[in-house]
């Protein structure tokens, strides 16, 4: 499943935002609340979780095409 970059998504506690600038930010935040942030969507799935919003930063700043 891909995931678009642009797609517009909330990150919880900080406010609307396109998918890369939500991802982002969630990894600058203090491990403490990055380990309780979501991503939440309108797609499947409709929430990503710190594990997944992790692993979609890791892919996206090898310069791999946004998957997963």
């Amino acid at each position: 499943m891909a995931f678009d970059p642009e797609e517009l998504v909330t990150l919880t506690d900080h406010g609307s935002m396109k998918l890369r600038a939500a991802v982002s930010r969630a990894m600058t935040l203090l491990p403490k609340e990055r380990k309780r942030t979501t991503i939440v969507r309108e797609g499947e799935p409709a929430i990503l979780h710190f594990e997944q919003i992790k692993n979609l930063a890791a892919r996206w700043n090898e310069g791999l095409a946004p998957i997963d």
